[in-house]
């Protein structure tokens, strides 16, 4: 039986892996970061989810992305490790190819209101209730187009 790894590392130590790796017996390097690989089945599921959103103008800002991130941050999503930082958070965007994303201060300053915990959330900035009531509702609808994205993926998704 053959089995296929997809490692990624940074471009400076690329060359020396994809050596070794060819080195190693019984290895075959399938490919590399010249190609375009297909997104991983659970980032499909949150790139969908997040296109939904944009679509549907349930993200009306890059703030809102500070929702998101704070929801997965408390690990609602078991299927995700946390994203520490907004930068990380950014980049993972990125490779999703989500456009117009926020900058870090934006992420930084708006998870730093969140108090509570994910669904209980209130907001130190003391926005009035029906802004208390969105800021939920764009992460809850993050979960639920999430869910949905990932029942799909379960029935019979291909890639």
């Amino acid at each position: 039986m053959i089995v296929e790894i997809t490692v990624k590392v940074p471009a400076e130590v690329a060359p020396e892996i994809r050596n070794l790796a060819e080195k190693l017996a019984k290895m075959h390097v399938a490919g590399s970061d010249e190609a375009e690989l297909p997104l991983e089945r659970l980032d499909w599921c949150v790139a969908q989810a997040v296109n939904e959103l944009i679509k549907d103008k349930v993200i009306r800002s890059s703030r809102d992305y500070a929702w998101i991130l704070s929801m997965m941050n408390e690990q609602v999503i078991d299927d995700f490790e946390e994203y520490y930082t907004p930068i990380s958070f950014i980049d993972y965007l990125k490779m999703l190819k989500i456009e117009k994303l926020p900058s870090k201060s934006v992420l930084y300053d708006n998870c730093a209101l969140v108090e509570n915990t994910f669904p209980e959330w209130e907001f130190s900035d003391s926005p009035n209730s029906s802004e208390v009531i969105r800021r939920r509702n764009v992460a809850k609808r993050f979960l639920n187009a999430f869910m949905r994205a990932k029942r799909g993926v379960s029935e019979g998704f291909s890639e």
